[in-house]
């Protein structure tokens, strides 16, 4: 078989279409993620307290809407593949159910989630005023969770499509908003009085109601290549929705697993003390710039996998795959060896604290090392998915979590005591792991035999 080295560079078209998806998917990735980093940076100024306050509230409320939006993954997958067979009809079908079912499940997520919110946040243990401060943080955002969800799943049909950049520009707005609002909202300017965290939390909500309805725009207009008829008298269509929670359920253990590890170790993390979990939290905004290039290939990864696979074309599963494997490492490399050189340089964006600026900083240039490590995993994780396999990055990302992360951190910071760099030393541990055990998954090629038994032997 011909070698697929630098396809990305060798092959015009492959390199087209690569491109063309994943650059909108990973501006639209950290553009969202830019949201939690614009609301850090401001309330940051405000002192530790709010910092730390803000960080808590916001990883429980997107902690939460990533795991519901997980269902998308189904979604984007049906869609995708649907679209590669020529199924017109199908795929409005699968965007019509998926909306309806982003309404009902965020409905029954946000009063649940209001519920609970006081008893979940004295779990971690925090400070009185960075509890009290989370929990107004909290009470806000969870009264747009439905808003939240169904404009993600909108996003993961459009992904499904190929049609990124129609995310990229609702994400594009959605920060212009937040940005404006936060600034006004937790500073204050002219009438309005600064109204701190809760002013975060407002102008995050802000935004992500015009951003649904931008999307609804888009959705119901008949725009970006997907015509949705929707009634208020439609009702669930059940074997839809079934395929939906088939490959939506193990992304949702997938990402509820990555969600819970993320609490567990802020709730080992808050042992540390407010300094050292500040300075976490700055990292991991820093670590995001990286980590959204990641999610945005592996976004398009399993796009264009995925049609490639309802076309039933093996060479250009192969090729997809290969192409943005290659992307995903040359842009997470880049950004890798930039956190290394230029750490508390970057940590300054967020903080104006010397001694958080200072610890971050460390934190951020062992972050370094683990970029090319998450860019394997994310890429080929999101190959596994659209080719129809979302067990086996389930079934990773639990044994990585469950039998190596927790309970090395729970050692290190409970038993030995020892300091947030060896946390962050596990973490690319973590991350190497996961890795070698999603190469081994992809060199073998079973899932492309699941994915395109017949048309293999053919071929």
């Amino acid at each position: 078989m011909k070698k697929l080295s630098l396809l990305i560079i060798k092959e015009p078209l492959i390199r087209k279409r690569i491109f063309k998806t994943a650059l909108p998917a990973m501006m639209e990735m950290i553009l969202y993620m830019l949201i939690g980093v614009v609301d850090i940076a401001i309330v940051g100024r405000l002192g530790a307290v709010p910092l730390a306050a803000v960080a808590l509230g916001a990883q429980i409320f997107f902690g939460l809407v990533l795991l519901l939006e997980s269902l998308g993954i189904g979604a984007a997958i049906l869609v995708a593949q649907a679209k590669g067979a020529g199924k017109r009809l199908e795929v409005s079908r699968v965007a019509g159910q998926s909306f309806m079912l982003a309404v009902v499940v965020g409905i029954a997520a946000a009063v649940l989630g209001l519920w609970l919110a006081e008893p979940f946040v004295g779990l971690f243990a925090v400070e009185a005023e960075v509890e009290r401060l989370a929990l107004l943080y909290i009470h806000i955002v969870f009264s747009i969770l439905p808003v939240a969800l169904t404009l993600y799943i909108i996003n993961s049909v459009y992904r499904g499509l190929g049609r990124t950049d129609i995310p990229m520009t609702i994400a594009f707005v959605v920060n212009i908003v937040n940005c404006a609002a936060n600034y006004i909202l937790v500073y204050g300017m002219g009438p309005m009085p600064a109204l701190g965290v809760a002013g975060s939390a407002l102008a995050s909500s802000l935004a992500h109601v015009v951003g649904l309805v931008m999307a609804c725009w888009y959705f119901f207009g008949g725009r970006g290549g997907l015509k949705v008829k929707f009634r208020l008298s439609e009702r669930l269509n059940w074997p839809i929705i079934q395929n939906i929670f088939r490959l939506g359920l193990p992304s949702m253990g997938e990402q509820f697993f990555l969600t819970v590890s993320g609490l567990v170790s802020v709730f080992l993390i808050v042992f540390l003390g407010t300094t050292a979990y500040a300075s976490h939290e700055v990292a991991l905004a820093v670590e995001s710039l990286s980590i959204m290039p990641g999610f945005g290939v592996a976004i398009a990864a399993t796009a264009l996998v995925g049609q490639a696979v309802g076309a039933r074309d093996r060479l250009a599963v192969q090729k997809m795959a290969r192409g943005s494997l290659e992307l995903a490492i040359l842009l997470m490399g880049f950004l890798g060896v930039v956190f290394f050189c230029f750490p508390q340089a970057i940590a300054r964006i967020f903080t104006n604290d010397p001694v958080l600026i200072t610890l971050a900083g460390s934190l951020v240039r062992i972050a370094a090392f683990e970029q090319l490590t998450i860019a394997l995993s994310m890429t080929l994780a999101g190959i596994l998915k659209g080719a129809g396999d979302t067990r086996t990055p389930l079934y990773v990302t639990t044994l990585a979590t469950w039998a190596f992360r927790i309970p090395i951190m729970y050692l290190l910071i409970k038993v030995l005591e020892l300091s947030i760099a060896w946390i962050w030393v596990v973490f690319v541990i973590d991350w190497l792991l996961r890795s070698l055990v999603f190469i081994i998954v992809y060199q073998r090629k079973r899932w492309l035999y699941r994915a395109l038994g017949s048309e293999l032997e053919a071929g």
